[in-house]
Order: structure tokens, then sequence, then C-alpha cells
């Protein structure tokens, strides 16, 4: 079973032409409620936007306990670059001096200080989550669905921004009805579920049960990536709390894996488009090959697009001598070469 499993996280990667992984935006902005707009309450509601920020581009363990982070909470306001209120719906809060607070943060200040921490940094390149979950309500179990379960609704996609997932919903046509059942996403052998999954293009996959049990919610989670199955569960607790809690793992698995150390200085990114990959094993030997060299930090790759495989690649040092050290590779050869720091560059794989 494993290697059947493993087979099929590596189609997961490689089944299809459309893109597995988006630009995020507003990765250092996010909306909290301010208990009104006095001075003490505006600097605890910065406060904890800052807490949301930090712990959607940060990875590590116990990240709000980390010297550094204590450091930039304690001085919030310090990092704001602009906030904004705007007044709350009238059923969503009684006491009428309370106010929906958006607030942005200077993302090159937040930079400047985290670098010489020891948590490593997830940039806005981030790939999609399928998610297929249950919903049980009264004994009776049903898959989620947007326009019947409100509630579930908002409290997923609450979770989800506030974690910066991008996230995916399977669209359960007829043929998927007909292929999986309720019983095969709960299962414990996740084959058909993954097989089924394909078709999404993604590279990660969260199967998740939610059950009403009187005023609060508990769940079960199973999480597939890197041809590895991680599960915990949620206790009674407020809807949003609870999906919160399956995001949460989601981004602490994708985070540590996708992560770069921040006290790395001089560091860049550029758009690396790479032609004639023809299989996975291409695939494989142009990731490699990127990550075997001294100077780039770590490769994400993107999407596919006109023949071309896309990465983002993080470098460190000037794009010139990277460029020059890409001449000198067996692998790959240049399309247009420049020492120009152009926003993308194109290669051809050499064939063996």
């Amino acid at each position: 079973m494993k290697v059947r499993i493993s087979v099929l996280f590596i189609c997961l990667m490689f089944a299809s032409q459309t893109s597995y992984a988006v630009e995020v935006n507003r990765l250092y902005e996010t909306e909290v409620i301010a208990k009104s707009e006095r001075e003490q309450d505006r600097v605890a509601a910065i406060r904890q936007a800052l807490t949301i920020v930090l712990t959607r581009v940060l990875a590590g363990n116990n990240i709000l306990q980390d010297d550094t982070v204590k450091t930039v909470l304690a001085n919030a306001p310090h990092y704001v670059s602009e906030f904004q209120y705007s007044l709350l719906a009238t059923d969503a809060q009684k006491d009428n001096s309370a106010r929906l607070m958006r607030v942005q943060f200077d993302e090159m200040l937040l930079v400047d200080i985290l670098r010489p921490g020891k948590l490593g940094y997830w940039n806005e390149i981030r790939s999609r989550t399928l998610v297929w979950l249950v919903v049980e309500k009264e004994g009776k179990q049903q898959f989620f669905d947007a326009g019947s379960m409100p509630d579930v609704d908002a409290a997923m996609d609450k979770a989800s921004r506030q974690k910066a997932l991008p996230v995916l919903y399977p669209i359960q046509d007829l043929k998927e009805k007909r292929t999986l059942s309720i019983s095969d996403v709960l299962s414990a052998y996740s084959e058909h579920l993954l097989e089924v999954s394909l078709r999404y293009d993604v590279v990660s996959t969260l199967a998740g049960k939610l059950v009403k049990v009187g005023a609060c919610w508990k769940a079960e989670w199973t999480f597939y990536f890197d041809a590895k199955i991680e599960q915990w569960r949620s206790p009674c607790s407020p809807l949003n709390i609870v999906t919160l809690n399956g995001f949460q793992g989601v981004y602490d698995k994708l985070s540590t894996y996708y992560a770069v150390n921040p006290n790395i200085q001089d560091i860049s990114s550029v758009i690396f488009k790479v032609s004639n990959i023809k299989n996975i094993k291409d695939l494989q030997k142009v990731t490699d090959y990127l990550e075997s060299l001294p100077m780039i930090k770590t490769v994400t790759w993107v999407t596919t697009e006109s023949g071309y495989n896309v990465y983002r690649v993080f470098y460190q040092g000037t794009r010139q001598a990277l460029n020059y050290r890409l001449t000198d590779s067996h692998v790959l050869r240049a399309e247009d070469f420049s020492l120009k720091e152009t926003k993308e560059v194109k290669y051809t794989l050499l064939s063996n």
C-alpha cells in the first residue's frame, strides 16, 4: 500500500497542465475587531493583527515563544504602514463602540528584524490544497455544500484566509458522485480518494469530517502531502476554532516544507522557465540540479506554460553570478542568456 500511495502522490504533482500554485496577495494585511477606537484598544487590535500575520509567514515550532517574535509583538504599532476602521454589521457585535479594523504592516521592516532569527519564512507562492469535507449534523452525514451550509462555508473561508492557504473544493459532478462516496473520504485506505483527486492537479489534499455536537463542533483531519499522511483531531469547540485548527495543521506541514531561513542576506527571486521536460524523471532532474547549486536556496514548481515548466527560484548573490554558474551546466542551456536582472529566464533541458 505504501508504494501505491507514493506513486499516487507523484502523479498528483505531474498529472495535468494546469497550475497548482498561486501567488497569495496581502500576506501582510488582515482584519480584526477592535473593542473601540481608544488607543489602548487600538494597540491591542494591532497586536492581534500582527500575531495573525506572523503566524502566516513564519515556520517553526512555538513561533510565538521566539524571542524575536516577542520583541516584534511588543512593538506592534511600529510596524503598521496603515490602518482603517469600519462599522461592524449590526448582528456581529452588540457593543456599538466596536469596530472592524483593517491593518496593513510594513513587510520590509518586519523582514529586516526577522532576518537574524531562527524561524523559517514562507513566501507568497503557495500551492493549492484540495479539501474533501464531510459534515455531520443530527447523525446525518453529507458532503460539504457551500450553498446549503453557510455557517461552515464562512468558517472554512475565514480559516483558510487567516492562514493564507489557497484551497480548492471538489466540483462533485455526476461522475465524481458515482465514483466516490463519503466512506471513501473517511476511510483509512486512501488509494481511491487520491485517485479521484488526480483530476485537480494538486500536491496536497486535506480530508476532514466536521461533526455538530450540541452547541459545539468537533473534527477529524487527514492530510496527504509529500508521500506522507498526517492525522489530528479538533476537540469540541466553536466552529471557527475547529476549522482554524484544521488549516493550522495544513500550514504547519506546508510551511515547514517550503520555508527558507530569513537570516540569509541578499535573497532574490526569479521566474525560471525550462523547456523539453517530458516526464517525471526529467522534472526531478531539473529540480535536483537547481537545488544542488549553493546559490539557490529554494525551488518551487509553479505551473506549465506553453511548453515550459515554470519555477519560482530564490537565490543568494547576484544575478550575474547565477547566470554564469548556469552557463557552465551540462544539464541546462540558456535560451535567452542575459546579464540583466530580468523578471524571468528561459532554459532548455539537455537530452542525455
